[in-house]
């Protein structure tokens, strides 16, 4: 049960019977997000610099590409392997959850100044000395997958770039279950098809923004399954891809915008040639905004595949990469 409580919202999270989901931390996310908004509001974030993270720190500020926004997102690791030489830039912004990305903290010393976008305040990142603004994401502890650290990424984000996403956060307080919901009916439909698929495909589609959407449903549920999902925009995959339609499951992220009668089309191809389709397209929000909402039904549908999977683990093979030491600079 969702409560207003002041200025904040706050959720009630009923005891799990042994046939729930644990999405404990999928119901704080009205609160956490409305915490962030709060606590960033009016702040500024420069434009025409790079963004820097990996994985979903780096997939965020990817989203800005196609909202007319002059950013360069970077991956870390590329750019500190093949950027940084003989190169010092003023400003940037580098993005990591714990704060101790390993290739983000390395590019740290290759901006005389930067701002760091964290969950953690006492972080390596935030102590570099070239910090010079410490940006909070108030995300609290996630100890599964990232959905609160990344929506939290995406609203300061918004925030900084002067978009007002105060509407977004209404609907995760009014409209959780709708997400839960449609996050369980494709979670069920991926885990039926998981039954012997040795050898088949799961395609994640986005278009504009929300081809950043795609790109992190795919790294969710590659860690979860255990097995490739690969994204990619609508667009891209019509350019070739859809030669593999046959048997696959291609899951289409689909706003309002120039290509979703494209997009539909497409998914009709698709579907004649063998495959499965499922298509998202209510975000319950303007399309400027959807990317702060479809993410919900990657992350309620991954809860329910960990939880019907019996993974214990998102990270069995090996553990977070933080805190490397880079190669020496003559290797560089």
């Amino acid at each position: 049960m969702i409560l207003d409580s002041g200025s904040f919202l706050y959720i009630e999270v009923q005891q799990c019977t042994e046939n729930d989901m644990v999405v404990n931390e999928l119901y704080e996310i009205p609160y956490r997000a409305e915490l962030c908004y709060q606590k960033n509001k009016g702040i500024i974030l420069p434009e025409g610099v790079p963004y820097i993270g990996m994985g979903a720190s780096y997939i965020a500020p990817k989203t800005f590409r196609y909202l007319g926004i002059d950013l360069f997102p970077e991956k870390a690791s590329d750019y500190f392997n093949y950027l940084v030489r003989n190169r010092m830039l003023s400003k940037g912004v580098l993005i990591s959850q714990s704060g101790e990305s390993s290739e983000t903290l390395w590019c740290a010393d290759y901006f005389s100044s930067f701002t760091a976008l964290v969950n953690e305040d006492e972080s390596k990142l935030s102590k570099h000395p070239n910090c010079n603004k410490q940006v909070l994401l108030f995300s609290g502890d996630e100890n599964r997958i990232a959905s609160k650290t990344y929506l939290n990424t995406l609203l300061v984000l918004y925030m900084g770039f002067g978009f007002d996403p105060r509407d977004v956060i209404q609907v995760y307080s009014k409209q959780l279950s709708y997400f839960e919901k449609t996050g369980i009916e494709l979670g069920e439909l991926i885990r039926r098809r998981m039954k012997g698929w040795r050898k088949k495909s799961i395609y994640i589609l986005g278009n504009g923004p929300n081809i950043a959407t795609a790109d992190l449903a795919a790294l969710i549920l590659s860690e979860v399954l255990k097995k490739p999902v690969q994204s990619m925009s609508a667009s891209y995959y019509d350019h070739g891809y859809k030669e593999t339609s046959k048997n696959t499951l291609v899951v289409a992220i689909n706003h309002e915008g120039p290509e979703l009668k494209r997009t539909r089309q497409l998914l009709k191809t698709i579907e004649k040639a063998g495959g499965e389709v499922f298509e998202i397209n209510d975000a319950k929000v303007d399309p400027v905004y959807s990317p702060l909402t479809f993410p919900l039904i990657f992350f309620f549908a991954a809860e329910y595949l960990l939880d019907k999977l019996k993974i214990k683990s998102i990270f069995e093979v090996g553990k977070k990469v933080t805190v490397v030491a880079p190669p020496p600079k003559d290797e560089q």
